[in-house]
């Protein structure tokens, strides 16, 4: 039998590895570990794809101080009405405007929005220098995955009683009438998260040695 090709993902969230470990769930010889810690954020706003650059250099990090194939993800709600925003600043508006500061913002405005994620993957073997900590990881060799769901913020929050992310409460992905907070198991099957994910899973299971 087989063994299976393990990597972890770099994530504090344990919300993100379960969407994660769903979506990987299609590919029995994957298994995914979590490495329990937030990665390190190097924000550039000037940057022409600020959350791959984040998503890119923190692998990196990971790779050097783990020596193990990680993946790491950014990812970011955008809204239609403010063109970038809230993006790279996603968790940081969150938690300043909170979701009454977030509705007042659009008020009267167009209220589509859509969610990003990019999953960033390096292996220890991408690189010939045994020492890791010094490694120079050129850029094609990290992969890049990315998904994206598109929908509308509502005009309520939807659901402070249930488990999930913060947006979750305000987000409606296109051809539902409800919040992702009232269709988490929906959420699993069409996620952003999950779309980037099966793409790195399919990736894995196909590239050459």
């Amino acid at each position: 039998m087989p063994e299976k090709l393990v990597f972890s993902f770099l994530t504090g969230n344990s919300h993100k590895f379960a969407e994660a470990k769903e979506a990987l769930a299609i590919f029995p010889d994957i298994e995914l570990l979590q490495i329990n810690e937030e990665k390190t954020e190097i924000k550039n706003d000037d940057s022409p794809d600020p959350l791959s650059e984040i998503a890119k250099k923190a692998v990196i990090e990971a790779v050097k101080k783990y020596g193990v194939p990680v993946a790491v993800e950014d990812a970011g709600i955008f809204f239609d009405a403010y063109p970038g925003f809230p993006g790279l600043n996603t968790k940081w508006v969150m938690k300043k405007l909170g979701y009454d500061g977030i509705l007042r913002l659009l008020a009267g405005k167009n209220r589509n929005a859509c969610f990003r994620s990019v999953v960033a993957y390096c292996d220890p073997s991408y690189c010939k220098s045994t020492d890791l900590q010094y490694a120079d990881f050129k850029s094609e060799k990290i992969m890049l995955f990315e998904g994206r769901i598109e929908g509308s913020i509502s005009e309520q929050v939807v659901g402070l009683d249930i488990d999930c992310m913060d947006y979750d409460r305000i987000f409606i992905p296109s051809g539902e009438s409800g919040t992702f907070s009232l269709i988490m198991e929906k959420k699993k099957k069409m996620s952003h998260r999950k779309i980037a994910f099966e793409k790195l899973g399919g990736y894995l299971l196909k590239k050459p040695d």
